[in-house]
């Protein structure tokens, strides 16, 4: 008969910590719909489908002026910032006065699919008056938590963990005796850690396409060339489409064009900047609505800053590049969103 294998520390029945994390997003409420009955019913009042009453309630309308938190995780977009907060909470029973949790400290770090991102914790007000700062606390009494807050800039599609670690110091206290007075004493103690990963994918809210068409050279005097030397400068036509691939309609704000040296853009869009635009409005995108912009890409007369490589680009691909589109919105709540493109090139030649 075979001998038993000998049982390893990881084989053992595992104690539960006696410190426990919660993790929740946050994000903005959203207003809460409501179903008033219609006026014609005379026999049942209209406000009696409603969960909050009021006397300014409209029939035909169905948003309510009151406020609900999102019911479950939603969706993370790129160029978001995401925001959750890391609750570490003392599990100790009232009774029981044999334990002491101090010490405990978060930490967490998001994987994203390129790389990993230390992430830096910051207390809410109760805690930071409390002495909680740099996720690492005192001890905490029963039904106590320690609170952190973390962001992060979602920049990647993809995949992305959010990491975090616990770690918290466990005294055992020793049992106080009839004639034994005054503060109980330390009897041991050992420092206790655990990890948990939290996953969601960011996808991306606006879907950008962007073409370059090259316009008629403008000829300008050089006189360094003598006095019948002229020089073409190069314009370019930039058109970009903006598509709504989110859940939810998006409010489009400012959208530049950081043009490359040499060249210099002007936005042909609407632009609050612009004194003409006091009337406009800005544009609004449903899920699936396209807009369209555009600049002009004009090459800079009399610039020297990145003439060389323009010239070298043109002889040696036969398209240059003329720079990056730059992107805000809100949603309907008032989140912000920024989104920059790469470098934008020109067709070859």
């Amino acid at each position: 008969m075979a001998r038993p294998r000998a049982l390893s520390g990881t084989d053992g029945p595992k104690e539960p910590h006696s410190v426990s994390l919660k993790v929740l997003r946050l994000s903005r409420p959203s207003l809460s719909l409501q179903y008033p009955l219609p006026d014609k019913n005379a026999r049942i009042s209209s406000k009696a489908s409603l969960s909050y009453p009021f006397e300014t309630a409209d029939d035909g309308f169905i948003l309510s002026p009151n406020v609900t938190l999102p019911p479950a995780f939603g969706s993370a977009y790129v160029g978001e910032t995401f925001s959750c907060s890391l609750c570490a909470n003392s599990e100790l029973a009232p009774e029981d006065s044999s334990r002491v949790v101090s010490s405990i400290r978060i930490m967490a770090e998001m994987q994203t699919p390129s790389q990993i991102f230390p992430l830096e914790l910051s207390p809410n007000t109760e805690d930071a008056q409390n002495g909680g700062g740099g996720g690492g606390g005192g001890a905490l009494e029963e039904s106590q938590s320690l609170q952190q807050i973390v962001k992060f800039d979602l920049k990647e599609e993809g995949n992305h963990v959010l990491a975090v670690r616990v770690s918290y110091t466990e005294t055992f206290m020793a049992p106080r005796s009839s004639e034994a007075s005054g503060e109980p004493q330390a009897a041991g103690g050992r420092v206790r850690t655990f990890r948990k990963l939290y996953q969601f994918i960011a996808q991306p809210c606006l879907s950008v396409r962007t073409k370059a068409t090259e316009l008629v050279s403008l000829e300008v005097e050089n006189r360094s060339l003598g006095p019948y030397g002229k020089t073409k400068l190069l314009r370019y036509a930039l058109e970009a489409q903006l598509e709504n691939v989110g859940d939810g309609p998006i409010v489009v704000g400012a959208t530049t064009l950081n043009p490359r040296k040499p060249f210099t853009s002007r936005s042909l869009n609407w632009d609050p900047e612009r004194p003409d635009s006091d009337t406009a409005t800005p544009p609004t995108l449903n899920p699936r609505d396209v807009l369209q912009v555009a600049f002009l890409v004009e090459q800079e007369p009399g610039q020297q800053e990145g003439l060389e490589g323009l010239q070298k680009d043109m002889s040696k691909e036969g398209r240059t590049t003329l720079g990056q589109l730059s992107i805000e919105w809100r949603s309907t709540m008032g989140d912000r969103g920024f989104l920059t493109t790469g470098n934008l090139m020109t067709k070859k030649r």
